[in-house]
């Protein structure tokens, strides 16, 4: 994900719609769905370099556990909602 961990954090809360959610520690973050749950584990900030430019970015990788199907895609289309930035 292109962002750096600040805004990631920052848009957290709204991406999963208030659900119940603890931070397990500075990389992992546990959201109580239901049913099941969802842990998130936040790789280390790192940069891609593009000519004179350095963009950020986050490898994120998401862990359901007894959440069906149809729960993830509905889920994950909200989630990424709230991460789209403009352009133009």
């Amino acid at each position: 994900m292109g962002f750096k961990d600040s805004e990631f954090l920052r848009i957290f809360p709204v991406a999963i719609n208030g659900a119940p959610h603890e931070y397990v520690d500075d990389r992992s973050i546990r959201v109580q769905l239901e049913p099941g749950v969802l842990n998130v584990a936040i790789g280390p900030q790192q940069y891609r370099k593009i000519a004179s430019i350095s963009l950020p970015y986050l490898n994120v990788k998401f862990s359901f556990d007894g959440v069906e199907r149809e729960r993830i895609d509905q889920f994950m289309r909200y989630f990424d909602l709230r991460y789209q930035r403009g352009g133009g």
